[in-house]
């Protein structure tokens, strides 16, 4: 048997060591919440009220209807109608504006005349991402006010859309983010990542503190074999795991309103199933580390950039080499993230997830055995 006496009085004895040991307490229960809280306000997609400067040479009716329809699209807030085009882009310069729109003189003529028309958009590109999104939500305000422009014209002539010229309809919908909130999308990645951190953290530490404290000889003359060791040591974390899961799962819906569609028991099962992955990624950090100090490092290192960069949290993998594609292959983040994303927006079921669940299973098993083995050379 996997969990026999033996492990459960290891198990009983890592538990107090956690439950003694305040500084393992804040890491285990109040460290996941503040990641949660810290990255979810600070990392967010959406772009809205951009400071949008106005250098309006025009001065008509027509123009001032084109600035009104920048700033209700809601994303734009009118902050300055600066005289030159130079002042413009002097507000760019000091990043008191993010986005400058020129209106050219004989604006409204144009529009009258039923001739061409530019106006020139200058936005802050020093961040690509928002420039992009900004520039696109421009682009559908003005082409929302070239369309009514256009209807107007038509009627003038006593011509209907639908009737003279025909028209089409096309309903819009995003499936499974109806919202397109960034947050529904950013939160379920932010918990793979949270988990990776502090599984890895936790028990990175366990194997090399009792070797740094010279307890782990009196735990060697005990007739627990290192597989008894290993996975005694793994029970505790593996509880405060799915206890961190939980709290994190209740904050991200009752406080940050991600709609969970899913099944719940799902959802906990194979975050199980993770979190034993990760105690795996741990055990074996722990039983190779020289030092606590050593074990930090690694944990750090093999759980933070990963599911950061990695895992698809925010950059999708298709888009990435396919070198880089190939080891993300070997990352449990990343099949956590799939899963995490399937329950919580799209609402799999287990034979949608079948694949992930049944990959981070086999991960864990590997790297618990190799834990084991590395253990037992190590005392060998």
């Amino acid at each position: 048997m996997l969990i026999n006496r033996k492990v459960i009085a290891i198990a009983k004895k890592e538990a107090l060591h956690v439950v003694r040991d305040i500084r393992s307490l804040i890491i285990a229960l109040i460290l996941p919440l503040v990641f949660l809280f810290i990255f979810a306000y600070a990392i967010t997609l959406d772009i809205d009220h951009v400071k949008l400067a106005v250098f309006d040479q025009d001065r008509t009716q027509a123009s001032r209807e084109l600035i009104n329809a920048m700033t209700a699209s809601g994303y734009f807030d009118l902050a300055a109608l600066p005289g030159s085009g130079k002042e413009l882009e002097l507000g760019l310069d000091m990043g008191s504006i993010k986005a400058g729109l020129i209106i050219p003189p004989g604006f409204s003529r144009h529009i009258a005349r039923g001739e061409t028309n530019s106006v020139q958009l200058l936005v802050d590109g020093t961040e690509s991402n928002s420039a992009n999104i900004t520039l696109n939500y421009a682009s559908a305000a003005i082409a929302s006010y070239t369309g009514n422009i256009v209807i107007a014209a038509m009627n003038r002539k006593g011509m209907s859309l639908k009737r003279d010229i025909g028209f089409i309809e096309a309903g819009q919908m995003a499936v499974y983010n109806p919202s397109m909130r960034s947050r529904n999308f950013i939160i379920p990645g932010i918990i793979a990542v949270i988990m990776s951190i502090i599984l890895a953290i936790l028990t990175s530490l366990t194997i090399v503190k009792e070797r740094e404290q010279g307890t782990l000889e009196q735990l060697l003359v005990t007739p627990a074999t290192p597989r008894d060791i290993i996975i005694g040591k793994m029970i505790p974390y593996w509880v405060i795991g799915m206890a961190d899961m939980l709290m994190i799962v209740l904050a991200g819906t009752l406080i940050f309103g991600v709609p969970l569609k899913g099944d719940i028991f799902l959802l906990f099962f194979t975050s199980g199933v993770f979190a034993f992955c990760g105690l795996g990624i741990g055990l074996l950090i722990s039983s190779s580390a020289a030092n606590q100090q050593l074990a930090i490092q690694l944990s750090v290192i093999l759980s933070v950039l990963p599911g950061f960069i990695l895992s698809g949290f925010l950059f999708p993998i298709k888009s990435m080499p396919k070198v880089i594609q190939a080891v993300a292959l070997i990352l449990p983040a990343k099949y956590f993230l799939i899963i995490l994303r399937g329950v919580f927006l799209r609402g799999s079921g287990w034979i949608a997830l079948a694949f992930e669940t049944i990959t981070l299973f086999g991960m864990g098993v590997l790297l618990v055995v190799i834990a084991a083995k590395r253990f037992k050379r190590k005392i060998g």
